[in-house]
Order: C-alpha cells, then sequence, then structure tokens
C-alpha cells in the first residue's frame, strides 16, 4: 500500500511514502542514493511511528526556500531529526548496512506517480501496510531521538509530541 499525501499546495508536489521490512539491497540502496542515481529518501523504520513524521519534514523541505543540505531528501532526513548537526541527522534516520526495515519516500509533481513507482521497485524487501507501523517503531529510541521525557510520554500522544520538535526545531 502506498501512503499518498498532498504537499504545501504551492509546490504542485505529492509524496508517496511505502514501507518495506527484510529488505536485501541495503548495500546497493544506499551506493545508488550517494552517487544520485537513485532519488528519493530512504530512513529507518525503526525511528517512523507515522507517515505523518515524514510529510510535515518533507512540508518544511519542500517551503524552506533553500536547502541546508544537498538535495531535497536529505533535507527530509535532517528535518526529521532534532539535531542542528548534519551528519547526526543523516546518521540517525538515515540506512545503514545494519537496517532492514525501511520507510521510502519520493516527492513528486502532481499527478505524476510513476518515477515514484519506478523507485518503489528498486527495493528488494517485502512490503509492509503503513497501518503496522507503530507496531514496528522502537519507542524506545525514538523518545531518546526526540528527548522525550517520561511524563511527556505519558500526558501526550507521542506522535503529538514528535511532530510539534519537528515543526519548531528551526525556530529554537
Amino acid at each position: 500500500m502506498t501512503y499518498k499525501q498532498v504537499l504545501d499546495p504551492t509546490s504542485h508536489s505529492v509524496i508517496f511514502i511505502k514501507g518495506f521490512k527484510n529488505v536485501k539491497n541495503i548495500s546497493e540502496l544506499k551506493e545508488k542514493l550517494f552517487d544520485g542515481s537513485l532519488q528519493c529518501c530512504i530512513c529507518k523504520l525503526s525511528l517512523i511511528l507515522d507517515p505523518f513524521q515524514i510529510v510535515v519534514a518533507a512540508n518544511k523541505a519542500i517551503t524552506a526556500g533553500k536547502l541546508i543540505t544537498k538535495s531535497i531528501y536529505t533535507e527530509i532526513l535532517y528535518n526529521l531529526s532534532i539535531s542542528k548537526n548534519i551528519t547526526q541527522s543523516l546518521q540517525k534516520f538515515g540506512i545503514d548496512e545494519s537496517v532492514d526495515n525501511i520507510i521510502v519516500a519520493v516527492i513528486a509533481k502532481e499527478n505524476d506517480s510513476v518515477n515514484a513507482q519506478q523507485i518503489f521497485k528498486e527495493i528488494i524487501g517485502d512490503e509492509i501496510n503503513l497501518s503496522l507501523l507503530k507496531e514496528m517503531a522502537n519507542v524506545t529510541d525514538i523518545r531518546k531521538a526526540y528527548k522525550i521525557s517520561d511524563s511527556e510520554f505519558q500526558e501526550l500522544p507521542l506522535l503529538e509530541s514528535i511532530i510539534t520538535r519537528i515543526a519548531i526545531n528551526d525556530l529554537i
């Protein structure tokens, strides 16, 4: 199942998101990301509670007017993190050889899903239903990544805490 969301109306863009488990070609995907032949954002599934996290980070990237990182896709990883350190952000949310469960996001112009579908075909793994994200996410790692205290965790929905941090990170 592909999650599709319209981004900021002025961008005339949409984001397509899919989750995969048991991915067998992480090294190849990482190499293609680095050489630019794979135009997408791939992040660790364990740190994503809901696709809306990625939508908020993508909207920030697409409406910012300028990139802090080298591409719109690394900008999404950077925006997912609360760190202002680019390297730390990319390492925390990006993929490495130890990861086999991933989330893939592709930004396209409205009504252009062809590129996204071609990119998703590059992934050798089992597609997951994104409704399972909450079960597959590592809440301990998410709380650590977003510095969510015990009291906040008990008082507020976790997704609300995450989205708030992503949305206001550049204001702090």
